[in-house]
């Protein structure tokens, strides 16, 4: 009878905590439907918690990581900026009640995991079901390609293009990629000819994937659920038609996150065959060359694999070594004897780029001495004209006006004035931070708003002649037709990658709840890639953060792997 009262009266006071904190941002107060339906969700909530209490045995650590993910879930799902106009106790407390809401939302459903079984099923057959969906997989990817054919082009696929042909080589495009074009083009010089390598790598990790589920006795109903995602959700299989760096190293992330899982689930006695070791090291090489950021995601992995992964740690290291010299090498003595241009370093200075021009365009508070000093980096009426909440490309491509050389011949100072901006502008700062990075955390966004998705055809008037030619007019409408209806309500959140974020982690606490928290180690190249992403986003392309994409279902899948006797490492309940 007491434990009952305590639950009732913890359920009143989270009911009147929520639906005070809700009505704070809303216009229509009480009287909003939201409002009603979050006080509904949280009695029912709590009725379920309740009879199932039993199961509320967690671990600290669990505790805290949920009420993390509850707090980025929430978040990701903040799309209106006038409580910032609020005084601080008002914004405190509103974001407190969301994230107590959603807190109570994620306890329902881990405990629906923690009950849950593997769901297991024993194919007979392990080959018909891989082959049936690889092949499933390659058609789609062919409609995209016969629809767009030879391939989709943006300005930066012309130029990796002019370098595969000229050996003219800039590091603002990963060195390796350019060579596996200089490669392809060699059998057949057509954009063409590198969709169709896409496609069959993109196709031949999905191979990979589903053979690994099937192994895994993942049921046939939750593979077939997945197979219809990736062929009907067009951010699954139209990239491969588009020639852009992404499409390569996105696919090798799944690639390198299904071979950790190997690792995982075998508690590393999958590393004792020679030919899973250059499986793994393949992944690892596509990871830590297919883009920039992609070599400090691969070497922090391999670092922690060796101490989660203790028994195996030679092999791990022995990999990270061979990679670790090979990029060294690439990048020093061969990158001088090719030539080879170095990249923007202003790439990295996306985010303070935003910050001071926000600061700057609402007339914040700057001294004479700083207004001057970026005056002189780019003029102040320059600063107020381009300046695009969403993305610096604006600022950093004003050649004439953007003095990157001024910048980094003196870089502590930009940094101490920069520093000292948005010590004085915290607000400015922190919305220019929110609307710039937008792109990794949001799934409902701030207005006015872009994201880019997609593209169906080569740049025109491009120097190599290169245009799309159409085999088939029908398919190419309706394909056209197709994409453009996946951007419009209801469908347009699948081109947020923040959604497939929230996928991620709120699988990722039931993969936690269910094989303990070792496992969490799988999914490190997903955290550590979507950091990097963060910390220097340069506009709102979809394309940087595709490999959220293809891991999402992978994560999904995760929590009901079936283990053999013996391979479960820890429990959250132990």
């Amino acid at each position: 009878m007491k434990q009952k009262m305590v639950f009732s009266f913890v359920c009143l006071l989270t009911l009147l905590i929520t639906i005070f904190g809700l009505t704070l941002n809303q216009t229509g107060g009480l009287l909003q439907t939201s409002t009603f339906l979050g006080a509904l969700l949280i009695i029912i909530s709590f009725i379920f918690l309740y009879k199932n209490r039993a199961f509320l045995q967690f671990t600290p650590l669990f505790w805290v990581l949920t009420l993390i993910v509850s707090f980025i879930l929430q978040f990701a799902f903040f799309d209106n900026l006038q409580i910032a106009k609020k005084d601080i106790v008002s914004i405190a407390f509103y974001f407190f009640s969301r994230t107590i809401f959603t807190l109570i939302l994620n306890l329902c459903i881990q405990i629906l995991a923690k009950r849950s079984s593997n769901f297991k099923y024993q194919y007979k057959n392990n080959k018909l079901p891989t082959f049936v969906i690889t092949l499933a997989i390659f058609l789609g990817c062919c409609v995209y390609w016969f629809g767009f054919y030879p391939a989709a082009m943006s300005p930066d696929s012309l130029a990796q293009w002019k370098q595969a042909h000229t050996g003219e080589f800039n590091d603002w495009h990963p060195i390796m990629v350019t060579w596996i074009l200089m490669l392809i083009i060699q059998l057949w010089d057509s954009p063409g000819a590198i969709v169709l390598f896409q496609i069959l790598v993109v196709s031949l990790i999905y191979l990979y994937t589903f053979n690994f589920f099937i192994k895994k006795q993942i049921h046939p109903i939750l593979l077939s659920f997945f197979t219809l995602i990736i062929l009907t959700f067009p951010p699954f299989l139209v990239f491969s038609v588009i020639i852009w760096k992404d499409i390569l190293y996105s696919s090798f992330m799944l690639f390198f996150t299904v071979n950790i899982a190997q690792v995982y689930f075998s508690k590393g006695s999958w590393l004792k065959s020679k030919k899973n070791i250059f499986i793994m090291f393949l992944s690892a090489f596509g990871v830590a060359f297919f883009r920039h950021n992609g070599f400090p995601v691969f070497v922090l992995t391999f670092l922690i694999m060796a101490f989660v992964f203790r028994k195996n740690w030679k092999i791990i290291l022995s990999i990270l070594l061979i990679i670790f010299v090979a990029q060294k090498i690439i990048t020093g003595p061969v990158f001088a004897k090719l030539d080879v241009a170095p990249s923007d370093p202003n790439e990295a200075l996306a985010i303070p780029t935003q910050q001071i021009a926000n600061i700057i365009v609402s007339n914040g508070k700057l001294s004479a001495e700083e207004r001057d000093y970026f005056n002189k980096v780019f003029p102040i009426p320059q600063w107020k004209e381009k300046y695009n909440p969403y993305t610096n490309d604006p600022i950093k491509f004003s050649w004439d006006s953007y003095d990157r050389n001024f910048i980094f011949k003196d870089i502590k100072l930009y940094f101490k004035n920069y520093l000292s901006i948005v010590i004085k502008n915290p607000r400015l700062a922190t919305e220019a931070l929110l609307r710039q990075t937008s792109l990794v955390w949001q799934v409902t966004p701030f207005e006015p708003h872009y994201v880019v998705t997609y593209i169906t055809g080569i740049h025109a008037h491009n120097e190599f002649g290169l245009k799309n030619k159409v085999i088939s007019p029908v398919l190419t409408e309706k394909t056209n037709q197709y994409l453009k209806a996946s951007t419009d309500f209801p469908f347009k959140w699948i081109w947020k990658p923040a959604f497939y974020h929230c996928i991620i982690l709120i699988f990722s606490l039931m993969l936690l709840v269910r094989k303990g928290f070792s496992s969490l180690v799988i999914l490190l190249p997903w955290a550590l890639n979507t950091l990097s992403v963060l910390v220097a986003l340069p506009a709102q392309d979809f394309r940087y953060l595709l490999a959220s994409v293809f891991i999402s279902l992978f994560t999904i899948a995760l929590p009901f792997v079936e283990e053999k006797q013996g391979e479960r490492i820890e429990n959250t309940d132990k």
